[in-house]
């Protein structure tokens, strides 16, 4: 079914056809207050119509990384209608216990999105119209202000090494500041900018060209770029900000650095100046392998297999 996050009528069917299906669970993804009332409602509803059926939360965020009205209670009350809790790191874990201390939770890192087998780091670069010998350091997601962005910015033009940046996301912002900072640090022939969403089966063509991914980010709870980084067996630079550097081993799967462009710029040229990439790889491979599907589904059971024994 789909769901209209406005159309009360519309979760009153979704609810209707969920049970229908008579599902033992019920996974519901929470990360935006904006849909905690149609997902609270339809859990409440389908439960209503088939009271067997357990709902687990997967919860991507807890408090929104930008300013939302009600955010608290509209959050409460999709939490309240969930009978249990999978967290994508220990940082949403400790957002929960300002809602809730009780209900069976366990925390798993976000595993990798397949969108596809790995390119050869040429043939990606072609396709996109790439420089096929430049360092080459990526951006990917969606463009907001938390991210920062304007950090790296401000970081490529501290390193010795000319990095290329490579921004792939639709942005959630005025471009325009970014364009004129481009400008002002001379930048404009470092920088490759695809202002729209990125195709799932895309993905690959930009991690692969990449040599490193970047994340810069000002706040977060946790990130599925890094994963999907690892996934392109490649290191990732992320700032320790809430559970993004739990996914990170310094020195072994990227860097993890204080969110500033001095420390970004550093990270950036010590792996470009000493050609870390090959010492990065097996810790990369064995990270992708740890955070798989399979083991989502082990810990979901477990997970669920409480809930049942407390209910």
């Amino acid at each position: 079914p789909v769901i209209h996050s406005l159309l009360p009528p519309n979760w009153l069917r979704v609810a209707q056809q969920l049970a229908a299906w008579n599902p033992d669970l019920l996974l519901v993804n929470v990360w935006l207050p904006f849909l905690a009332p149609c997902l609270g409602a339809i859990v409440r509803l389908a439960r209503r119509f088939r009271p067997t059926i357990i709902s687990v939360g997967i919860l991507h965020n807890i408090m929104p990384h930008e300013r939302f009205p009600l955010s608290r209670p509209l959050t409460r009350y999709v939490l309240d209608s969930l009978n249990g809790f999978l967290l994508l790191s220990e940082a949403v874990a400790r957002d929960l216990s300002l809602f809730d201390r009780t209900k069976p939770r366990r925390v798993h890192p976000h595993p990798a999105f397949e969108y596809g087998p790995p390119i050869p780091k040429d043939e990606a670069r072609r396709r996109l119209g790439l420089p096929l010998d430049a360092p080459i350091a990526l951006f990917f997601g969606l463009v907001r202000p938390y991210k920062g962005l304007d950090l790296l910015l401000e970081a490529l033009a501290q390193t010795p090494v000319p990095v290329f940046a490579l921004i792939a996301g639709e942005w959630y912002m005025d471009p325009s500041p970014f364009f004129r900072r481009v400008h002002e640090l001379g930048l404009s022939n470092r920088i490759r900018v695809d202002n729209r969403f990125i195709l799932q089966e895309e993905a690959p063509l930009y991690f692969c060209a990449a040599d490193i991914v970047v994340q810069p980010y000002r706040s977060a709870t946790q990130s599925g770029v890094t994963p999907l980084a690892f996934r392109y067996e490649r290191p990732v630079v992320v700032t320790r900000v809430g559970g993004l550097a739990e996914y990170v081993e310094h020195g072994k799967t990227g860097y993890v650095v204080a969110p500033h462009p001095t420390a970004l710029a550093e990270a950036l040229t010590d792996f470009f100046q000493h050609a870390r990439a090959h010492a990065f790889t097996l810790h990369l491979q064995q990270a992708a392998r740890m955070w798989s599907w399979e083991s989502v589904v082990e810990t979901l059971d477990g997970l669920t297999a409480e809930i049942t024994a407390r209910q």
